[in-house]
């Protein structure tokens, strides 16, 4: 399993004003992808009686990423008591096909449970690099990993980062730096 580090905050204001504020900051759009990925679980688990948190642990992800990959995606999270992430990891499976990944699933018995949209775009500047997610065309979240694919950085903990995100003052949701998009999505999709 490939063990990674990453923080997500939630944004509280336009896309087109935080890009504003990005380049002010001196950041700069280095990529942008559009990413679809279809949460499914096994058709036997009972999850009227579970946390989110734990239904998602039974996930398994249909990822496409357009024009780049297509995987089997299980993610793996462990959380303290307040629901931040103490560590975390995926196994990725390349596929070639979503439609037959999506089909196979549904014979052994897995079905979908909601889906995410997103629109990644890569931001750097001389020392940091962000991803900003537009999910659903509904939210705006930002992601820090801890391995930078644009700028030679790598961060050794959680807390550098934080402290880095919060260097630049965004139009955010304070102290939560583990937003969990996906959490967020389920919730709306078994309690509308």
């Amino acid at each position: 399993m490939e063990m990674e580090k990453e923080i997500t905050i939630q944004i509280i204001c336009t896309y087109e004003k935080l890009h504003s504020i990005l380049l002010s900051k001196g950041f700069e759009i280095k990529e942008e992808y559009n990413m679809k990925d279809y949460y499914m679980i096994d058709s036997n688990i009972d999850i009227d009686n579970m946390k989110s948190l734990d239904i998602l642990k039974k996930c398994i992800l249909v990822r496409d990423i357009e024009n780049i990959t297509k995987q089997l995606l299980y993610k793996y999270k462990k959380y303290d008591e307040k629901g931040n992430i103490l560590e975390q990891g995926k196994v990725k499976c390349p596929i070639i096909d979503i439609d037959k990944a999506i089909e196979f699933m549904k014979a052994i018995n897995y079905k979908t449970l909601f889906n995410i949209e997103d629109k990644c775009i890569v931001y750097t500047n001389d020392k940091t690099e962000l991803i900003v997610q537009l999910v659903n065309n509904k939210y705006i979240f930002i992601e820090m990993e801890n391995k930078c694919e644009y700028i030679n950085r790598e961060y050794k903990d959680v807390d550098e980062m934080i402290t880095e995100i919060d260097s630049y003052k965004l139009p955010c949701i304070k102290d939560n730096y583990f937003v969990k998009k996906a959490e967020i999505i389920l919730n709306e999709t078994l309690y509308r």
